[in-house]
């Protein structure tokens, strides 16, 4: 899937923010997938491809204390 990265925005925030993880394994898929992407913070508007999520998210919903 490719997605517009926007400037200033971390790498392992958009790998969260759209797959959900930024974990180690799925950080080295996406740099081989984008080798025009230098740097951990996009430095203009950028389009990338995304990595095949390795495992499913468990993303939960926040509790609060006067849940």
């Amino acid at each position: 899937m490719k997605v517009q990265a926007k400037r200033g925005e971390l790498v392992t925030d958009l790998l969260f923010k759209q797959l959900g993880q930024d974990d180690d394994v799925i950080e080295a898929e996406f740099y081989r997938l984008n080798p025009h992407v230098r740097a951990d913070i996009f430095p203009q508007d950028t389009l990338v491809t995304l990595p095949t999520p390795t495992h499913k998210t468990n993303i939960q919903k926040p509790t609060r204390s006067w849940d």
